[in-house]
């Protein structure tokens, strides 16, 4: 009876791999946005190159990370949870559930240091948007005449730049040792909701004060990941737009990935292509919406994998309960 349950559980997971991979594709219009890039063949190879590289660039990121923190994550398991945190990311809100996976992957072998984990994951996440925004200011600066000449343009340059700022302060009060040395931070740590879990991932961000070489590491790793996501956009504007100037596409492309980014639609579908067209539109440019369909064509590759591996995941844990039962 338990192997009967056990196989229903696995085929039923094995069948939400599936679904998701066609919820994935259809709403994406996959094989559409395919037929449309077909006639540059140079391109779609690209894209999912670029798109791999990517997810390659991520989790290492995360083995620097951890590596801070006195734990081992090997890149294989790494990577494995970057490219099913990619399929979910598509599924789900604001790229919620493909961190809640990506946590119960990477914790799947140190259960007693989740919030740890999680803390990492929010590090991670945080890195990676300050270098993005950090990245918009240097293309803006080095792109001053669009900021100058469009103020909507400048308008969100100015965000981005209050967000790096804000990104700033918030890691120089994680690391502060006088504050954590204050009345005020006994205080609220003794009386703070979940007080318990909230000291043990404060205490994990302060562990980055003495390890900002893996931060520094973190974010160079950031920037060419950053820069390789801009040479998806701009591959794809060489056939979609070619008279636009490269460092327009870069700058537009990341403040439109950042309204993607909004917690509003599954992997901001929609949201993403309204941003890219509005923008470029604004600045003369039509066709914004097909860059990020193009990127979203690339990342299908990856998303291929992460639902290959969340199948083959499932199987490997079946295989394990088996050899555990037997042990037994």
């Amino acid at each position: 009876m338990k192997n009967t349950i056990r196989r229903f559980f696995i085929i039923l997971r094995a069948a939400l791999g599936v679904g998701l991979l066609y919820y994935v594709l259809k709403v994406t219009g996959g094989w559409a946005a395919a037929k449309q890039l077909i006639s540059a063949k140079w391109l779609l190879p690209w894209l999912s190159a670029l798109t791999i590289f990517g997810a390659a660039i991520e989790a290492r990121r995360l083995g620097v990370l951890f590596g801070a923190q006195g734990m081992r994550l090997s890149f294989v398991e790494g990577y494995r949870a970057v490219a099913i945190a990619a399929l979910f990311n598509f599924c789900i809100p604001g790229g919620t559930g493909g961190d809640v996976m990506k946590l119960y992957y990477l914790a799947a072998d140190s259960r007693g240091r989740r919030v740890e984990i999680a803390t990492l994951i929010f590090v991670d996440r945080a890195v990676a948007l300050f270098c993005m925004l950090s990245l918009v200011v240097a293309l803006a600066l080095l792109d001053w005449q669009l900021v100058w000449d469009y103020p909507l343009i400048g308008s969100l340059v100015v965000v981005a730049a209050v967000g790096a700022v804000g990104l700033l302060v918030c890691g120089a009060i994680a690391f502060s040792s006088r504050l954590r040395e204050s009345r005020w931070y006994a205080f609220i740590m003794d009386r703070a909701p979940l007080r318990r879990y909230l000291t043990r991932a404060a205490d994990a961000l302060y562990v980055f004060r003495e390890n900002r070489a893996a931060l520094a590491r973190a974010a160079a790793l950031s920037v060419v990941g950053h820069l390789a996501l801009l040479g998806v956009m701009n591959a794809a504007a060489r056939a979609f737009m070619p008279d636009a100037p490269p460092l327009t596409v870069s700058l537009l492309a990341l403040l439109g990935l950042l309204a993607n980014a909004l917690p509003i639609t599954p992997g901001g579908l929609g949201v993403g292509e309204a941003a890219f067209e509005g923008l470029f539109r604004s600045v003369g440019y039509g066709g914004g919406a097909r860059l990020i369909l193009a990127w979203r064509v690339g990342m299908l590759t990856l998303c291929c994998l992460g639902c290959a591996l969340y199948i083959t995941g499932a199987r490997r844990g079946q295989v394990a309960e088996a050899a555990a039962t037997t042990s037994s």
